[in-house]
């Protein structure tokens, strides 16, 4: 099949996105072209998210939907978390797959396109980014050792696996040759990263080394579990010019019943603490969190309980997430979640007040200049531009669209002003571009 196309689907979290992108950089190198339409395609790749149920459903449909928009004689391929998860079943239930492949061994792709099983790809040398190419997800670690209730992943990534500090910082310097503005440090849970290899938890280190490269960009960190945001790893984070004050904490719960039955590693004295300390360090700082509503025994105190927690400690933006009981987690001997009705009213409760502390964060930004970033024309009108500013993480915080000015020359960064709020995205004029 050397020199035919492939094309590819992305489902799930950026720590899976990572994952194609280093397999369609392999495939690359190997010789063959990559492409966006899967109906010209010789093989299509569809990289599957097994996390929750939702995710299993989107992936049975994209599988699906591939099957039949494939042109014939192209191979479907189907690898990923969805695939290292239900690997048995998948085989029987999908026998339009022609091969299948989980997490652990993506690099097996290549052999199976070349027909050559002993094919030995440098997989991980070459990537191609699936997002705007100015930015790009820099992944620390694989798995975790966290072993929350409700998680499956440890299941099917496994326990924490560190990447070497070197190898992470030569990877960012070739991204930012690459002319990427931004990284963004993404893991399970990043507060954790090193603890494997280097006898203790060592991304502030980390960070200070990411950030000594030379280049104008930025850096942004996610996935921060509160138990393990020490006042090191705040200060470093606050104290820097390239790593945004940008903290991303799930919190799940705030009842400290409910954090033990999640068995979290954090109290709610620690998320306190946590909180307090950040506002401290930088109050013009950014926090998101998420949280789980609806878990097995989570009674109308509790969720009492998450509306405080959103009252006192306003985050600036949140997600919330109706718990779903998946086998093979610990939580799922707990039985049946609140009701599907009460648990979506518990939410839209939660979104409410939520609502009210983005809009108040956004409003208060409207008296200052902002850095934003131009990615394309938006899904609202071909006459306006959207993107992102940069307390906006991709996908999760809102967009941001350009109603007045002109974006002269790709990307940006742009200077850039607030002039209406419609949350959770905001509607901006364009001053000048930087740089």
């Amino acid at each position: 099949m050397r020199n035919n196309k492939v094309s590819f689907i992305s489902l799930g979290c950026s720590k899976n996105q990572v994952d194609l992108e280093y397999l369609m950089g392999a495939i690359e190198k190997a010789g063959f072209q990559i492409t966006n339409i899967p109906e010209e395609s010789d093989a299509i790749i569809v990289n599957t998210c097994g996390f929750i149920e939702p995710a299993v459903a989107e992936a049975i449909d994209n599988i699906l939907e591939m099957g039949e928009r494939r042109k014939a004689g192209a191979k479907l391929i189907v690898t990923g978390c969805m695939s290292e998860r239900y690997s048995d079943e998948m085989k029987t239930e999908f026998p339009e797959v022609d091969y299948f492949t989980g997490v652990g061994d993506l690099q097996k792709v290549v052999g199976y396109l070349l027909e050559d099983d002993s094919a030995v790809p440098d997989y991980g040398d070459a990537r191609i980014l699936a997002n705007e190419h100015y930015f790009a997800y820099l992944k620390v670690s694989e798995g975790c050792d966290n072993r929350c209730s409700y998680c499956a992943i440890p299941g099917i990534r496994g326990g924490l696996v560190s990447r070497k500090m070197e190898d992470i910082v030569k990877e960012a310097e070739s991204l930012v040759d690459g002319g990427v503005k931004e990284l963004i440090v993404i893991s399970q849970d990043n507060t954790k990263y090193g603890k494997d290899i280097y006898g203790k938890p060592s991304m502030p280190e980390l960070l200070k080394k990411l950030e000594g490269i030379e280049g104008d960009f930025k850096i942004r960190i996610m996935y921060l579990n509160p138990d393990g945001v020490t006042q090191e790893l705040i200060d470093v984070i606050c104290g820097s010019k390239k790593i945004l004050s940008y903290f991303d904490i799930p919190v799940q719960h705030y009842s400290d019943k409910m954090l033990k039955a999640m068995k979290r590693k954090s109290d709610s004295s620690i998320i306190d603490d946590v909180y307090d300390s950040i506002r401290k360090a930088d109050p013009e700082s950014f926090i998101r969190t998420t949280m789980i509503v609806g878990f097995p025994g989570e009674t109308e105190g509790d969720f009492a309980e998450l509306e405080k927690f959103l009252t006192r400690h306003k985050p600036d933006f949140a997600g919330f997430f109706p718990y779903y009981r998946e086998k093979g987690t610990s939580a799922y001997e707990l039985g049946a979640s609140v009701g599907k009705r009460e648990t979506n009213r518990r939410i839209r409760a939660l979104q409410k007040i939520q609502k009210t502390n983005t809009n108040n964060r956004l409003k208060m930004l409207k008296k200052n200049d902002i850095i934003c970033f131009v990615e394309g024309e938006s899904d609202q009108s071909e006459l306006i531009l959207q993107g992102r500013a940069l307390f906006q993480a991709p996908e999760i915080d809102g967009k941001a669209y350009f109603i007045d000015g002109v974006a002269t020359d790709g990307y940006g960064p742009y200077r850039c002003r607030i002039k209406r709020i419609i949350y959770p995205d905001i509607y901006c004029e364009i001053i000048e571009k930087l740089g």
